[in-house]
């Protein structure tokens, strides 16, 4: 009776080790992949290109970003909020504003648990150029009140801080508004 214990004892025993074990590295692998998940994703450079793309085939920027599908993205269901101006997309919160038909401003705000670690840009799109600013993760609170095209004493006040002017039309970078490359 004791031998058949021992004979059991030595097949569940490997048996319950490598369940612990595919467990623990289950649980690793989960959790490595919800922190993914919860990464933001910036894509304003995209959004950019995107909104280039439509001033080219139609000759101005769109109102909104939903002119957007079936011009330059394919139709689908996406959630805009502010008049179909604002979308969120991969812990990004992107506002689109048109200023005129040459120029627009985006903003791209990380949101979710882990935005702290993703930056926010401002940009200020024409078809030849494009200024950016950069800075930390607003406050989720200052999300409802940025300004659509702010100056640049409010964008100083956030925090952002002008990277190099975009020359798009030599597809190089120029310098920026204070002479730094």
């Amino acid at each position: 009776m004791t031998v058949s214990r021992i004979k059991l004892s030595l097949v569940f025993a490997p048996v319950a080790l490598c369940l612990v074990v595919i467990v623990y590295v289950y649980s690793l692998w989960r959790d490595d992949r919800k922190k993914t998940e919860d990464l933001p994703v910036e894509a304003a450079s995209q959004m950019m290109r995107d909104l280039l793309r439509f001033h080219e085939k139609r000759g101005g920027f769109p109102d909104d970003l939903q002119k957007l599908e079936g011009v330059i993205w394919e139709k689908k269901t996406r959630a805009f909020s502010v008049a179909s101006r604002a979308l969120n997309h991969r812990n990004y919160y992107y506002f689109y504003t048109r200023i005129s038909p040459h120029q627009s401003t985006l903003w791209a705000i990380p949101t979710g648990n882990s935005r702290e670690e993703s930056p926010t840009w401002f940009l200020v799109v024409a078809p030849n150029t494009c200024r950016r600013w950069k800075g930390a993760a607003l406050p989720l609170e200052q999300i409802e009140h940025i300004e659509p095209n702010p100056s640049l004493k409010e964008l100083g006040s956030l925090g952002l801080i002008e990277q190099p002017v975009i020359d798009l039309k030599n597809q190089q970078k120029a310098t920026g508004l204070f002479g730094a490359k």
